[in-house]
């Protein structure tokens, strides 16, 4: 079985020059061994479980596919890597694809990569304070200084939506960017008043005894794909029968992963290097097969009405569907 991980760090500034510069699709040819080698790119979350899982268990090779999987160190390398086809798929949360798309960029939704349920307990997702913080409750975040990973993207957006369904007045909450790692000291120090935690950075935030106010994932779309997996549309034209084979394993893989919750934390153990004890208290996202296109556009609705994005995408264009 193929599974080759490489790391990549990807300066977005560079990367959103060069993306200017993308032309027409370059068709991808099988190598000796059959295969068509194709490269997809992923981030250091439980996200990438079902990608990952995929590969060790053949299901891209069984679709012709030699999928070599590229960590970049932020989403926002990803979506101009797929546009330059230097990474002919790979993941982006649905607000940085719309943002992509109204910006003009090439950019079409191949299949799902990770959706939110129901119950917050089981959320993946989850806004921190001190245990002796004067935020005692989900209305004292009104007015709160709340770290996030990057700002204008999925943080601000669920964050707002899940306080606003709750009751509480956004309009003077703050959002300072910061990278996941660096959000329990700042916490720590007072320099935020609460922190975004995703796994497994929320499970972290729990071992140290913050306190958790709203999960707000479920609290904004509950039931609702958050991350998909995109590429350009010059390179779906070119290689149809490749976004169709990736569609087809996706869908497996995404299949196994939801059964199979023990091998999903093994490959990111195995993968990404992160602690074992630590990965057994992460919850997952829900890992649904297909193309959600009505999460797309409840989403798009949000972003559009908090500012994010300009207007709603053409949705006849940006989606590339699945066979059958």
């Amino acid at each position: 079985m193929r599974a080759r991980t490489t790391t990549l760090a990807l300066a977005a500034t560079t990367a959103l020059l060069l993306a200017a510069c993308g032309g027409g699709g370059d068709e991808l040819e099988a190598g000796e061994d059959g295969l068509t080698p194709l490269t997809v790119m992923q981030i250091t979350t439980m996200d990438a479980g079902p990608l990952h899982l995929g590969v060790a268990e053949g299901f891209f090779e069984e679709e012709g596919l030699d999928v070599e999987v590229r960590i970049a160190e932020a989403g926002s390398a990803i979506v101009p890597s797929v546009v330059n086809q230097e990474s002919p798929i790979g993941y982006a949360n649905a607000v940085s694809d719309l943002q992509a798309i109204d910006q003009g960029l090439d950019v079409k939704f191949v299949a799902n990569c990770c959706a939110v349920g129901a119950d917050p307990e089981a959320d993946t997702s989850r806004i921190f304070v001190l245990p002796d913080s004067e935020i005692t409750d989900v209305a004292g975040l009104a007015g709160a200084n709340i770290a996030v990973n990057s700002v204008n993207n999925l943080g601000d957006l669920t964050i707002e939506v899940a306080l606003e369904n709750n009751g509480v007045d956004t309009s003077a909450v703050e959002f300072t960017p910061m990278n996941y790692s660096d959000m329990p000291a700042a916490l720590e120090r007072g320099d935020v008043d609460a922190i975004w935690s995703v796994e497994p950075h929320r499970a972290i935030s729990e071992s140290r005894g913050f306190t958790p106010l709203i999960s707000n994932f479920v609290e904004s779309f509950p039931d609702t794909t958050i991350g998909y997996y995109i590429t350009s549309g010059a390179f779906a034209e070119a290689n149809p029968e490749v976004v169709a084979a990736f569609q087809r394993a996706m869908d497996r893989s995404n299949e196994f992963a939801t059964e199979n919750p023990d091998r999903v934390r093994e490959t990111i153990v195995e993968n990404l290097q992160i602690d074992a004890e630590l990965v057994d208290q992460t919850n997952l996202h829900v890992f649904a097969p297909g193309l959600d296109e009505e999460s797309v556009k409840v989403i798009a609705a949000a972003a559009v009405e908090h500012g994010m994005i300009s207007e709603e995408p053409n949705y006849e264009e940006i989606f590339i569907r699945p066979e059958g």
